[in-house]
């Protein structure tokens, strides 16, 4: 922007041409002053603050982490326990489908009304050898047969990680 050309332009151009020249010019070589920096503040280096602030960080995680934790071992573990239940389910159905398929024929019927029933054929004579012992009351046809009902559903063994999160987690 340039100044009219009029008195007062010409005025304002002469007042700042002689500031101007008042002014040193910075030359090159000289280095411009520089502003006086604050003395530099002397870092304490705090190690023993380190453990605390793990320990502490730690806290908040598990403090923050147990109850999710909790629920989903706890859920986990139904999950075994129900899977392991099921296998039991699924081998004792395959067991009683024999036993139904084997009574379905006229041996397997004959088989359960001598074995359970004590059940004999026409002719035939049984006899019962009863022990001297008293504590015996009834005799049995035949005390080997197994019962088709009888066996239960194995339980798992517990490890000793499993106790141990069991304990941590309270579960019974």
């Amino acid at each position: 922007m340039t100044p009219r050309n009029t008195k007062q332009g010409a005025a304002a151009n002469a007042r700042r041409t002689s500031k101007e020249a008042d002014r040193p010019v910075p030359s090159p070589r000289t280095p411009s002053p520089k502003k006086p920096t604050p003395p530099k503040r002397r870092v304490v280096a705090r190690w023993w603050m380190l453990p605390l602030a793990i320990v502490a960080v730690l806290a908040f995680f598990v403090f923050t982490y147990y109850p999710v934790a909790k629920v989903q071992y706890r859920e986990t573990r139904e999950r075994v326990r129900l899977q392991t239940e099921l296998t039991a389910l699924k081998a004792r159905n395959e067991r009683l489908q024999v036993a139904v398929d084997r009574l379905k024929t006229p041996e397997g019927v004959e088989d359960y009304a001598r074995l359970r029933l004590g059940m004999v054929k026409q002719g035939e004579n049984v006899a019962v050898v009863i022990d001297g012992d008293e504590s015996t009351k009834t005799a049995s046809a035949a005390p080997d047969a197994p019962l088709i009902d009888s066996e239960e559903a194995a339980v798992p063994a517990i490890g000793q990680w499993t106790a141990f999160l069991d304990a941590v987690f309270d579960v019974e």
